[in-house]
Order: C-alpha cells, then structure tokens, then sequence
C-alpha cells in the first residue's frame, strides 16, 4: 500500500511544535485543556476529534490523565481516500477560510472510535498479514463516523453555552434512553424548558432534540434485534415501552419494518 500510517499515544508532554508534512488525525477522549494550531486556540471538549494539515505548528495543553491518540500520514496516503464527500477532505478548505475541521462526537461513538484507534495501535506493532489494509479500513470507518448527523460540529457559530448544553444533554440521552423517551424529561433534570433545549440542538445539531432519543432507541432496537436472543417483549420493555405494540408501531413507523421482519431479513 502505498504511504505509511502512523499511530502515538497521546501524553501530556508530547511535542508538535516542529512542522512536518504529515496529516494528523488527533482524537481525545478525555483530559484535554486546549489546543493551538498556529496560534488559534480549540477548547478540549471529551470526544473532540480534529485534522490538521502538512506544517501547521501544533501545541496539546493536556491534563496527566489525557487520554487520546494521533494519527499521521503523507500526501500519498490522504490521496488513497480518493473523492469520498469525507470531512477530511475539506481540510484545506477550513484552513484557508480560517477555520480548524474539528467536531465532538456523541457519547457512543466517541466508544467507538476509541476502540478503533486502539485496534489500529494493536496491529501497528503486530505481524498480522496484510495489516496495513487493515488500519487504513480502520481509518476510513473513524472518518465515515464523523460524518454523523448526531456529532457536534463546534465549526459552527454558537456560544460556549449552548455547546456545553447541548453535550449535557446528549451524555443524559446515552445513559437514559430506555427510561425516558420525553424531552421534557431531560429538560427537567436541566433546569431548562424543553422548548429551549430544542432550540439549542437544533441550532448546534441541525436536528432536532426529540431525533437524538429515538436514535438511541432505534440504534439499541436494531442491536438487539439483531445480535441477541431476547423477546420482542423483552426488548420493549427494557427500552421503556409499556406494550410490544408500542414498540412495535414505533419501530415500524421508523424504519418501514416490523421488529419480526427486521429480524429475519
């Protein structure tokens, strides 16, 4: 394959001041104070993910419990992506407008993508056969997550306030979808009327804060649909549907299938 992948572990005194020609990949999951590119600061945020480009000078302000990785590759290896609509292949894009592509994943793909930084890590110091088409299918599926709708793009104009609401709200969401299915009853324990959240997901997401819930609903629906031997009953009920009908109306008034015919196809 040609051009090489390269992978580090992120530290608290790790260097990048030293321009380079590589593309850089740098994930945190957490324990990140700021960063500057060129002298422009990003605000550390759990679950940021950002690109920088060939000799931008880079400067990580970390905590001792930083978790995170980087990931640098050549031009060859950038061009290998080819034409896909990729958020990094707009990066030269942003940096011409003033701009750094950054964006703060949701809770569970932040899971993810960590997973697979750390996969990539495993077979770079491994002698698995064919290991480098490996990392890069595993590189292309980082950059295929941040291209959902359900990210946080901080690119866009918003204030810090309705950023860190929005993130509040989004962590609530992955730890209580399958007991509460209101916005209201996140709003409550917020301290803020629902038609206010509303506003500021949808002025930071595009979607709007009812969408997040009944993605998580229908992401672990279709999971357990899939991967498990549970009931359609006991599906339901775990995800905090009185009836199987409920559900079962639900689930086909969103994606155009009954649970049984999902599960069979």
């Amino acid at each position: 394959m040609k051009g090489v992948l390269n992978i580090k572990r992120l530290s608290k005194n790790i260097d990048f001041k030293t321009s380079s020609e590589f593309y850089r990949v740098f994930w945190f999951s957490e324990g990140l104070d700021k960063v500057k590119v060129d002298g422009e600061d990003i605000s550390g945020y759990p679950n940021l993910i950002f690109f920088t480009i060939p000799k931008k000078n880079i400067e990580v302000h970390c905590q001792k419990n930083v978790c995170g990785w980087v990931l640098e590759f050549s031009k060859d290896y950038f061009d290998l992506l080819g034409f896909e609509p990729l958020i990094i292949k707009d990066a030269m894009i942003y940096y011409a407008t003033g701009q750094i592509p950054k964006i703060v994943l949701s809770p569970k793909i932040g899971l993810r993508v960590q997973a697979m930084f750390e996969m990539i890590d495993e077979m770079s110091g491994s002698n698995i056969p064919n290991k480098e088409n490996g990392m890069f299918s595993l590189l292309r599926t980082i950059l295929i997550y941040c291209d959902s709708k359900c990210n946080i793009n901080p690119n866009k104009d918003q204030n810090s306030h309705e950023l860190n609401t929005v993130l509040t709200y989004k962590n609530l969401v992955s730890k209580y979808y399958h007991k509460w299915h209101k916005v209201s009853d996140y709003a409550d324990v917020m301290h803020i009327s629902s038609k206010q959240l509303n506003q500021h997901v949808k002025t930071v997401m595009g979607v709007t804060a009812k969408h997040l819930i009944k993605e998580q609903l229908l992401i672990h629906a279709r999971r357990d649909l899939k991967f498990t031997d549970r009931s359609i009953k006991e599906i339901a009920l775990y995800l905090g549907f009185n009836e199987p009908f409920h559900f079962s109306t639900f689930f086909k008034k969103s994606t155009g299938i009954a649970p049984s015919d999902f599960r069979l196809a």
